[in-house]
């Protein structure tokens, strides 16, 4: 009983314990109305206008790289094409910049050529950031050969 108390106190401990650098994988950021966010509600779908899988590493407020889908045997892995610095700017008024987010992955090195690997994302499911908050949580769709956000929940 006692080596069961210890073991589970250790897995807890080292869940804790980050041994990487943590990212978030999202799309790169999509452009909306303002009025049309603070209009959104369950099964609106959202036109990314994004018709090919790219996707961005975010760490806080800056862009980090670019990445691709690459084929890794028979699974899937994120291959970094392009590194960046760029900071996520501010929006206007009338238009909001929303990060389409994946989940987290953590990468020991960022360079050009180096695979990540995704299998513990779940491409299906997405949450909505704007301005660092969580406002909607929703599913991946295909709109005439465009990739959508059909929206499950509103924060």
């Amino acid at each position: 009983m006692k080596n069961e108390t210890q073991a589970l106190h250790l897995e807890k401990m080292m869940q804790r314990h980050i041994l990487y650098p943590a990212y978030e994988l999202a799309f790169p950021l999509v452009r909306v109305q303002s009025k049309k966010l603070q209009a959104l509600s369950v099964d609106d779908v959202i036109l990314t206008g994004i018709d090919v899988l790219e996707f961005i590493l975010i760490d806080q407020n800056t862009i980090c790289a670019n990445m691709r889908l690459k084929k890794m045997g028979n699974r899937y892995g994120l291959e970094i094409i392009d590194l960046q610095q760029e900071h996520i700017k501010s929006d206007s008024k009338k238009y909001k910049n929303i990060s389409i987010v994946f989940g987290n992955v953590q990468s020991k090195t960022l360079e050009i050529g180096h695979t990540i690997d995704m299998s513990p994302i779940n491409l299906n499911n997405v949450t909505l950031v704007l301005e660092g908050k969580t406002f909607a949580e929703g599913t991946l769709v295909n709109v005439d050969d465009e990739i959508a956000i059909q929206i499950k929940k509103v924060n």
